[in-house]
Formats: structure tokens, sequence, C-alpha cells
């Protein structure tokens, strides 16, 4: 089991707004994918901080998700809110394999 977690930060002012998207952006996931992705906000430490995430069986199975991710139009259109919603450079992927 992999369990893939991407991070990034918001823009001061801009985590209600971000979280809002980020839901946009898991119910894409869901609609291409299948696969359910959570959306997560921590509620201490760096709280402009959000969390997507989301199990695969394998890491084959991951990439094949991200392959078909950048062919939807509609999920590619929503990552340009990425650019006014996001702190630039913030994103960060973690990927987990379970033991």
């Amino acid at each position: 089991m992999i369990t893939f977690v991407r991070t990034a930060t918001a823009v001061p002012g801009k985590i209600g707004e971000t979280l809002v998207w980020g839901k946009e952006i898991a119910a894409i996931v869901k609609r291409v994918t299948g696969k359910d992705m959570a959306v997560a906000n921590p509620f201490g430490g760096a709280v402009t901080e959000v969390a997507w995430i989301a199990q695969w069986d394998t890491v084959g199975q991951a990439d094949e998700a991200m392959v078909k991710l950048m062919a939807d139009r509609e999920y590619t259109t929503s990552l340009t809110k990425a650019g006014q919603l996001l702190v630039a450079g913030s994103a960060r992927d973690h990927i987990w394999k379970h033991i």
C-alpha cells in the first residue's frame, strides 16, 4: 500500500479559498481515477497548510493516476488557480510505503 500526501502553503488570507479549491481538486481526482482523496488542514502548527492524501495499492497505480490527471482538461485548468492561492515553491510530495 502506498500513501501519497501533497502539502502546500496557502497565501496569507487565502486559506478558506484554498480549502474550497482543494476539495474541487479532490472531486476531480475522484472522477478521473475513481479514488477518494482527503483534504486536510492542521489545527495546530502551520495552519495555512493544506494536504491532499490518497492511497494506492502500488506506486504504478499512483503514477497511472497522475498520467490520467495530467491528460484531463478540467484538472489542468483547475491547477491554474494554484498561482493565486498557494505560496510559490511551497508544494511538497510525500510518498509512503506501508510496511
